[in-house]
């Protein structure tokens, strides 16, 4: 039987990216701010999942001071307060390497795999904004990226295919007839192997501007109901909100692979949608 164990650490760390044979407006086309050879920095926040069974002794799956140990020597001692392309070991060995959040969570993985004995690596999750995050699970070069948007909009449950008195008893005072309003937060997750070239799953700023466009442009300061076509008969909850983004979005990225939207309606509900797999 598997559990999980999930530790969460924080490291500072500066880097930049960059392709040497790249001119400097090459390189600022491909990567905008981020070539500043000056570097910049992030707050970081590492998540690390073990899994495994438990042991009949003690009864956990591994001692938490001795995972915690494993990775400040391992992880947070090689990254923090650290300048990444001139003193992390990996990446002076190969500087073709871009110190991206997927290729640091690629090489987190590979540092702790050797040291954890009595329990299996299950995931790497590493945030170099709230915004903005990877997941690894160890599997070659398959990265999960995630990029979080907010926006607002209002709405009003209503179903035709209820009555009025059906809909009032249903939806309460979210079928009031003038609305509500929610600042939606959108979780877009994408999967993809690393470009070994860029270091990345995919162009951020592709990322953004698919969502600025698809998103932002239809339904940001709306009354879904009201202004949008997409809810003119269709009754705008989030379960239907969600796959409509996804139908929505999910044409507008390829090639890169949509895995994933959430929808956070309240900071007490949210809606995952996977597509129609």
């Amino acid at each position: 039987m598997d559990y999980y164990l999930t530790r969460r650490v924080e490291f500072e760390a500066a880097h930049y990216y960059r392709i040497p044979e790249l001119s400097d407006e090459e390189n600022y086309d491909l990567f905008g701010p981020t070539s500043n050879l000056n570097s910049h920095g992030h707050n970081y926040v590492l998540l690390v999942t073990v899994k495994g069974d438990a042991v009949a002794s003690d009864g956990m799956l591994i001692n938490i001071k001795d995972l915690d140990s494993i990775i400040k020597e391992h992880v947070v001692a090689e990254y923090d307060h650290k300048h990444i392309n001139l003193q992390h070991p990996a990446f002076i060995q190969d500087s073709s390497l871009q110190p991206t959040s997927e290729n640091i969570a690629i090489q987190v993985w590979q540092s702790l795999t050797p040291y954890l004995q009595n329990a299996d690596l299950h995931l790497v999750h590493l945030y170099e904004e709230s915004t903005l995050s990877v997941e690894y699970y160890g599997k070659d070069q398959m990265v999960h990226l995630t990029k979080v948007y907010e926006f607002s909009a209002s709405h009003r449950l209503h179903s035709p295919a209820l009555t009025d008195e059906e809909n009032k008893a249903v939806f309460g005072k979210c079928n009031n007839p003038y609305g509500h309003g929610h600042n939606y937060v959108l979780e877009v997750t994408i999967k993809g192997e690393v470009n070994p070239r860029t270091g990345m799953v995919a162009d951020i700023d592709f990322l953004d501007r698919v969502i600025e466009k698809q998103v932002f442009s239809r339904f940001d300061h709306r009354h879904l109901n009201l202004d949008t076509t997409e809810f003119e008969k269709v009754n705008p909850t989030s379960e239907n909100f969600v796959r409509v983004l996804w139908e929505i979005v999910e044409p507008h990225l390829q090639p890169v692979a949509l895995h994933r939207l959430r929808l956070q309606e309240t900071p007490k509900s949210y809606f995952d949608y996977y597509g129609d797999k």
